[in-house]
Formats: structure tokens, C-alpha cells, sequence
């Protein structure tokens, strides 16, 4: 293992060329820890491309797992014939929808509506082969004791872990960021944690997002280990900052945390939740060798 990894695309990849002839060695090296990489088929690929053509790209790149935010019923027929014929493994979904990133569970009085929707998309999970769902509390309710929501937090999310029981699913609470998102009222780690140890529910998480967390809180080593010694996190997102490009294009030393990742143990997957400064090919590539390098 190398003590000093230095992520820029010069010194990490050299050429395309070079990069394309290591990729099966590099495969080989990424299905040897105990994560799974999967990739997000949302940001990385052209907002016009089908996202049943997203994951024939993905499986043709030799990739086995793929996440997505959602997609209407006619694009998931499409992609559950594409899952079926590639067997790819679905990492995980949005499972709070628009009512997640609005009224949420903060505002009094929506808890049955937040609930209807993560049932529905416990339905999608379950379609998928899927345990795992993101979701988002609400935003800061400003006209509502911040006691109140916090409260109305904890007891949503338990009767959402109720039904993610039902299903198989996991409910994971995904912070935000307080650059891109200061409405939202989970945007750090710290609150993350607090809530799902109060939740106290097996099937209630937290996903940690590297770029919201890099850019919300820092501190990302620290917290990662925290996390997951506490059993609070249930996937792993990356995503460099500023920019939310393939890491090595910014600031997070990916090498680190992929190192406290295998020593933790960590089986869950890892999720490429993020954008490309050339093709989505290129992006797939930097995350299998950043595993086969860490």
C-alpha cells in the first residue's frame, strides 16, 4: 500500500492510454476490498441519455452496481429489463421525494404525506432489489420551535423505519450542505449522527456524502471513523470539492479515506455520486483506480 498518494490526473493516470491499459488490473484490485464501488448514473452521464442507455454504459465498463435518484414508471420498466439482462446491483435511490427537501417532517402537520411517499419509493426499492433509500428531513421551519421539529424529526423517521423494516430497506438520512442548501436542517455529520442515535431504529441511517460533508463541516476522517465504529452509516458517497467532480479534482485526500474505509471494514458500497470533467468513461475509471490504489 503507498504511504503518499497524490490525486492530481498527471501524476495519478498519466495518459488516457495508460489508464485504459491498467483498467483490468485495476478491476481486479477494486473487487478485492471489502466495499462495493457503485456508480451514480445521475450527474456523471448527459442529462438527455436515457437512464436504461446510462446503465448499459455502466455494465459495459465492467461496473456491477449503479444508483439512481428516480425515474418515471415507463424508465423503470426500461431499466429493471436493463438490471435483469446485465445483473447489475442497485446501491440505492431518493426516497423522500419533493415533499423531502420542503415541508418535510419539520413542518407540522405533513409527517403522513412524507410517509406515503417513502412507502411509495420502498415499493421502488423493493422493484429495484434495493435496501437502500435516501432521504432528507425538511427544511428549517422558521415559524416552528426548532425544539418542535427536531422532534417531529426523531418520530417521523422512526415510523419511516418501520416501513423500511417491512420492505428491507434502510432509510439513510443524507446532511446536506450549508453552502448549496442553508434551508435544509440536516448539513452536518454531527447532526446526522445525533438524530439517527436518537432515532435508535435498526433500519434508520445516515449516508455520508463526501462533498456535502467536505464542504458543510470538514473533518471528514474523524467523522467517517466515528460513524461507522457507532454502526450510523450505511453508504459512502464521493464526490470532490469545489465542484463535485471525480476526486483528485479538488481538496479531499480520497487516498486517506479509502485506507480508513478497508481498515474499518466497511462492506457497504461505495457510490460515485458525482460529475466528470470528461466522459462519463473516464469518471467510472478514476473511482476503480482510486480503490485499487488505496
Amino acid at each position: 500500500m503507498k504511504q503518499d498518494l497524490t490525486f492530481s490526473r498527471r501524476n495519478l493516470f498519466g495518459s488516457g492510454a495508460a489508464l485504459m491499459m491498467s483498467a483490468d488490473v485495476a478491476l481486479g484490485a477494486a473487487e478485492s476490498v471489502p466495499y462495493k464501488l457503485s456508480i451514480n448514473i445521475e450527474i456523471m452521464f448527459p442529462r438527455n441519455m436515457p437512464r436504461a442507455q446510462r446503465m448499459e454504459a455502466v455494465a459495459a465498463h465492467g461496473m456491477k452496481a449503479f444508483s439512481f435518484w428516480g425515474a418515471s414508471e415507463q424508465e423503470q420498466q426500461e431499466m429493471v429489463a436493463v438490471q435483469k439482462r446485465t445483473g447489475l446491483a442497485c446501491a440505492s435511490i431518493a426516497g423522500s421525494g419533493t415533499i423531502g427537501r420542503t415541508t418535510g417532517l419539520t413542518k407540522t402537520g405533513y409527517e403522513q404525506a412524507y410517509l406515503e411517499v417513502i412507502r411509495e419509493n420502498c415499493n421502488v426499492a423493493r422493484r429495484f432489489g434495493c435496501s437502500c433509500m435516501i432521504v432528507f428531513a425538511g427544511q428549517v421551519q422558521k415559524e416552528i420551535p426548532s425544539e418542535r421539529q427536531y422532534a417531529q424529526i426523531i418520530a417521523g423517521l422512526r415510523k419511516a423505519g418501520d416501513i423500511g423494516r417491512e420492505y428491507g430497506v434502510y432509510v439513510c438520512l443524507e446532511p446536506l450542505n450549508r453552502v448549496e442548501s442553508p434551508e435544509m436542517t440536516v448539513l452536518t455529520a454531527t447532526e446526522g449522527f445525533q438524530i439517527v442515535h436518537d432515532v435508535n431504529h435498526p433500519n434508520v441511517k445516515l449516508c455520508f456524502d463526501m462533498y456535502h460533508l467536505q464542504l458543510s463541516e470538514g473533518n471528514l476522517t474523524n467523522n467517517l471513523k466515528r460513524g461507522l465504529e457507532n454502526n450510523w452509516i450505511y453508504l459512502v458517497q464521493l464526490g470532490d470539492v469545489p465542484g463535485r467532480k471525480e476526486p483528485g479534482t479538488g481538496e479531499v485526500n480520497y487516498g486517506n479515506i479509502l485506507r480508513v474505509l478497508r481498515k474499518s471494514g466497511y462492506r457497504g458500497f461505495l457510490d460515485t455520486e458525482y460529475g466528470t470533467t470528461s466522459t462519463p468513461e473516464y469518471a467510472m475509471d478514476v473511482a476503480r483506480r482510486l480503490v485499487a490504489e488505496s
